[in-house]
């Protein structure tokens, strides 16, 4: 019987170094990762922070950091060092770091807020991952975390991935699960609502959207979807207990 094993640090590295160069160009961005950009901007705006200490963990392009440097004083992290350099060619203004978030010196008890977009799902260890980012936080300071929806995942067509590829997909329960060890949950939602098997098949068919929408704005029937935990995206706002 074979036995499944983890990636190396730098089969991980290749792959995010391929993938944020074809799929995170900062010039063409998918509506995807603008919404959900828009959003976690959005989150950040409600704290009230004046020119916070804010940490990109797994800053891929860095292009989420450079909107983030424009509310406070940012810093990129990611594995992937061949686009971190293209981030600081880029953004010279703005701190990017290349390296392993667990192996890298950061400052402890240093940053108001940490900004984790699509990370804690390609982690082996969920759990110090969390730690990690608890550390590094002041205390009371805040954690925006966003992840696939596990629900919503498993209910549509996804292509298999490398093997280079960790995916160890959450559902909002689980991810709640976690982070109430070391964080209180201040908000929680998803957003983009997607998906066709299942239960997401009736949900988010054509046929009775158009048929709601006579009675419901459709932008009311997607945030309704969104608030029932229906999006792909799962968003987290927390803070970091005393």
């Amino acid at each position: 019987m074979s036995v499944s094993r983890n990636p190396t640090i730098a089969e991980q590295q290749r792959f995010w170094n391929t993938w944020n160069a074809t799929m995170r160009d900062p010039s063409n961005l998918n509506d995807w990762s603008l919404r959900r950009g828009d959003t976690i901007i959005e989150l950040v705006r409600t704290l009230a922070i004046e020119q916070p200490k804010i940490l990109d963990f797994g800053c891929g392009t860095g292009w989420l950091t450079e909107q983030l440097a424009e509310l406070g004083q940012a810093t990129g992290i990611d594995l992937a060092e061949d686009v971190i350099v293209k981030a600081r060619t880029r953004a010279p203004q703005i701190k990017f770091i290349p390296g392993d978030l667990f192996q890298t010196p950061l400052p402890v008890a240093y940053y108001d807020l940490v900004v984790s977009q699509e990370v804690i799902a390609h982690i082996p260890d969920q759990a110090a991952y969390l730690d990690r980012t608890a550390e590094v936080l002041k205390a009371s300071g805040y954690l925006i975390v966003t992840t696939p929806n596990k629900f919503v995942m498993d209910r549509s067509d996804w292509p298999p991935q490398p093997p280079e590829h960790i995916e160890h997909w959450l559902t909002a329960a689980k991810l709640k699960r976690l982070l109430q060890r070391r964080f209180r949950i201040l908000y929680a939602s998803t957003i983009m609502p997607l998906g066709h098997h299942g239960v997401l098949k009736l949900i988010n068919s054509y046929k009775v959207n158009t048929a709601l929408g006579i009675l419901v704005p459709q932008k009311n029937l997607e945030r309704f979807k969104e608030w029932a935990g229906w999006g792909y995206t799962i968003i987290v706002l927390a803070q970091k207990k005393s």
